[in-house]
């Protein structure tokens, strides 16, 4: 397994690349000792894998939009994000009390507008109703400290192509309930990678990450506000905290400009995805 140790940064623990990926992996999230980690195709897969192996009900939060484009199977029961993130929460909690189900899958951020999920609150409202919690951490992960143990999450996934640019998808947790093999097979060489770039990561710490993605949400919030009818948009006023991905709804146009930013993110790239949104801007002042 992993060794941690005081990040000299003082941002976060530092690692000790163990001999395998899956022990890399498993410390990257703060995984209990007897959690298990297996790898899937891609994030759908992996949650499948731990989706059909549940006898009973599987609630599934969905803060898209457009209930239409869900992606959750046939048979979850859907909950929809509400009006801001207290009501979310008093939602999912009502869908439990109406019926017992034994999974809550929900996602680590809003992947549109970027609002941060409570997952302890939402673990905690799982757990209160006999249910386990797994979390999509997709573009969670590569942003914000994970920690199974004290968030108290079941299972998480994790997405090689947010961690590493390729790759496929991991699931770690609680290893009762899930198959006893990976659903696709893996090469050596790729599963490596996946486990570096997660190291990678950890050593830059998450609190760095968090300040480089803030300074580059201030660029865009400065940019946003110059531009006439730009607004950026959110899907929770209460929400605390946001990672780097946001959209822009520009006055008499019905589709938002997507506007993204992470670790790898530098003011060129920011600048030229600004560059964008001012065309679309003045094309439609224009129009």
């Amino acid at each position: 397994m992993l060794i941690d140790s005081p990040d000299p940064k003082g941002t976060s623990a530092a690692m000790v690349p163990a001999a395998h990926p899956r022990d890399v992996l498993a410390g990257f999230v703060r995984a209990r000792v007897d959690d298990r980690v297996l790898f899937a195709e891609d994030v759908d897969e992996a949650i499948a894998l731990v989706a059909d192996q549940v006898s009973g009900d599987v609630v599934m939060l969905d803060v898209r939009a457009d209930l239409a484009t869900s992606t959750a199977s046939p048979g979850f029961r859907v909950v929809a994000a509400q009006v801001d993130l207290a009501h979310t929460l008093a939602a999912v909690e009502a869908e439990f009390v109406a019926g017992d189900a034994e999974l809550l899958i929900v996602p680590g951020v809003v992947d549109s507008t970027g609002e941060v999920l409570p997952l302890p609150r939402l673990a905690a409202i799982a757990h209160r109703h006999g249910a386990r919690l797994l979390v999509d951490a997709g573009q969670l992960a590569p942003r914000r400290v994970l920690n199974l143990t004290s968030h108290g999450i079941d299972y998480v996934v994790l997405s090689g192509a947010t961690i590493a640019g390729f790759g496929p998808a991991a699931l770690i947790g609680r290893g009762d309930r899930l198959p006893q093999a990976d659903s696709v097979h893996v090469d050596g060489s790729v599963a490596h990678g996946f486990a570096q770039a997660a190291l990678a990561i950890a050593d830059l710490g998450f609190d760095w990450i968090g300040l480089h993605e803030e300074s580059l949400s201030a660029v865009v919030d400065e940019a946003v506000r110059a531009l006439p009818g730009a607004r950026r948009l959110r899907l929770w006023p209460d929400a605390r905290d946001r990672v780097g991905l946001t959209e822009i709804a520009v006055a008499g146009r019905f589709e938002p400009v997507p506007i993204r930013w992470g670790v790898g993110t530098g003011h060129k790239e920011i600048a030229r995805q600004l560059d964008v949104l001012a065309h679309v801007v003045f094309e439609q002042e224009a129009s």
